[in-house]
């Protein structure tokens, strides 16, 4: 069965190359354009997977994945970051307390993206 992969970005250049190359992998692909929409569809559809931005207007990818936590229907789904930012090792600390599985920088690296995702997927 094809794992089923959320991506939550703001930005549609971002969505679109995650989403190709994750269809490349045989993944289900959904897409968010904010975290109050990625929260939504977290509670509609189960996902193996959560690609959330971190900076996005509204509500930011770490207030989403703060809200998913504490909510207990979606509380376990596995999530990683994608962003901009260079996170230092208390950065990377306080990522690890959200749950947060990985960080991956952009602009992504697309062979480094895949492998990491399948590393999460399994």
């Amino acid at each position: 069965m094809a794992k089923k992969v959320l991506i939550i970005d703001d930005e549609e250049d971002t969505r679109l190359l995650v989403k190709t190359l994750l269809e490349d992998e045989g993944c289900q692909v959904a897409e968010a354009k904010s975290g109050k929409e990625g929260i939504d569809k977290l509670k509609k559809k189960r996902f193996d997977l959560v690609l959330v931005d971190m900076f996005m207007p509204g509500i930011s990818g770490r207030e989403m994945c703060e809200r998913v936590r504490k909510d207990s229907k979606i509380k376990n789904v596995k999530c990683a970051f994608l962003t901009v930012a260079q996170f230092s090792e208390e950065g990377k600390r306080e990522l690890k307390k959200l749950g947060c599985l990985d960080y991956i920088e952009k602009p992504i690296d697309n062979e480094d993206f895949i492998k990491r995702v399948k590393k999460m997927l399994k």
